[in-house]
């Protein structure tokens, strides 16, 4: 995996496990040159990427994931008492408190969710150092996967820990609709289930997630991850659930994905815009079932143009691509990749490019926002990585 430098400040990323390694190097440098001794272990989730599925308008969306090779690592040990201390690698001599009496007024990013995950936790205190990796649109998911694998390994044993579907439960749980899989731009299954040159298939209405083979390097692809720097309004994801709603409502059924007749729910209804959102969630639905079938065939190759109709849907029916995001799908394609769309909660695009091609869609990316005048874009070439897990 290769970082393309876009003129923020990040760490360098590394290809593959050499990226895990490395981030639990220096969890477990700053865990001891702040308490003197070593952490009980070392622990490492990834940060991920929707694919396909994400803005069906409900939580029931089946997605379809990968995780990439970059996310963060958790160096953690027990401690007297009951608090929880979290440092960053990047400023150890920081630390953050958790308590259940007095929970901080303010968290850095990636340590927004560890409140939530840790609440009602038992066997005492904690000494907790992360490296938050670089790149990562879910910073504090990732976080939270990692550290509540190192608890539930430390406190209730291997056993535990490897019930990888608990643990996600647990995390959605505690998170709530801050990991709608029809929204987020990661989903606890993802990050805890993950496994490498596959992706996986959540389904939102059961909960239920499995592995599909996705071996891009076999096939010279790569995923390339484009970091726009945007975001779409907070309310435009609850905008388009109330949308889709009520043409469920008026449609008679319960959600969208019980719709199998699409000409026939078009015609039903007056509304222009309840039929645009109709129209993108029914052919969204088919556009994941059909990868689904390239991935089983073992055609991951030819899944490109499903990732530019629903990107030109996300656009036209959905109403949830903005500008850069459209610019970066655009000229990802006019440049050689095969296939792209924008991502999660519209921060970020994945495009899938040939190896070769990846140079020249990365500068084709800076040169179309320089001409308008945008900030330059990241950009990360990754092949499907392995989920969390502990490293030391």
């Amino acid at each position: 995996m290769r970082l393309f430098g876009s003129g923020r400040k990040e760490p360098p990323v590394d290809d593959g496990a050499v990226a895990a390694s490395r981030a639990a190097e220096r969890a477990e440098e700053a865990f001891r040159s702040v308490h003197g001794c070593a952490p009980a272990g070392v622990w490492w989730a990834p940060a991920t990427v929707p694919l396909l599925g994400d803005h069906f308008g409900a939580a029931d969306a089946r997605v379809l994931s990968a995780a990439l090779p970059w996310g963060t690592a958790v160096a953690l040990a027990p401690a007297d008492g009951d608090a929880v201390e979290v440092r960053s690698a990047r400023a150890p001599s920081r630390a953050v408190r958790l308590t259940a009496r007095r929970p901080p007024r303010r968290l850095p990013a990636w340590a927004a969710a560890l409140p939530a995950v840790l609440a009602g936790r038992s066997g005492g205190g904690l000494r907790i150092v992360l490296d938050p990796g670089p790149f990562d649109a879910a910073p504090d998911l990732t976080a939270a996967c990692a550290v509540l694998l190192a608890v539930t390994e430390l406190h209730r044993g291997a056993q535990a820990a490897a019930d990888r579907a608990a643990l996600a439960r647990t995390v959605r749980e505690s998170l709530g609709g801050r990991v709608a899989p029809d929204t987020a731009d990661a989903v606890p299954e993802a990050v805890l289930g993950a496994a490498a040159d596959r992706a996986l298939l959540l389904d939102g209405r059961t909960g239920r997630s499995r592995l599909l083979p996705l071996p891009l390097g076999e096939a010279g692809l790569r995923l390339l991850v484009v970091d726009a720097g945007t975001a779409l309004p907070d309310r435009l994801a609850a905008d388009r659930r109330a949308e889709c709603a009520r043409a469920a409502a008026a449609l008679g059924v319960s959600s969208l994905r019980e719709v199998t007749d699409l000409a026939g729910a078009l015609a039903a209804l007056d509304d222009p815009v309840l039929r645009s959102r109709v129209r993108h969630a029914v052919t969204e639905r088919h556009r994941v079932d059909a990868v689904v079938g390239l991935l089983h065939a073992g055609a991951a190759h030819e899944a490109g143009p499903a990732l530019n109709a629903a990107h030109l849907s996300l656009r036209n029916a959905f109403g949830t691509v903005c500008p850069r995001l459209d610019t970066a799908a655009d000229t990802a394609v006019r440049k050689g990749a095969r296939g792209a769309r924008m991502a999660g909660s519209g921060r970020r695009a994945v495009a899938l490019v040939p190896a070769e091609r990846v140079d020249a869609v990365c500068a084709g990316l800076r040169s179309a926002f320089a001409s308008r005048r945008w900030p330059p874009p990241s950009a990360a070439a990754a092949e499907p990585a392995p989920g969390a897990r502990r490293l030391r």
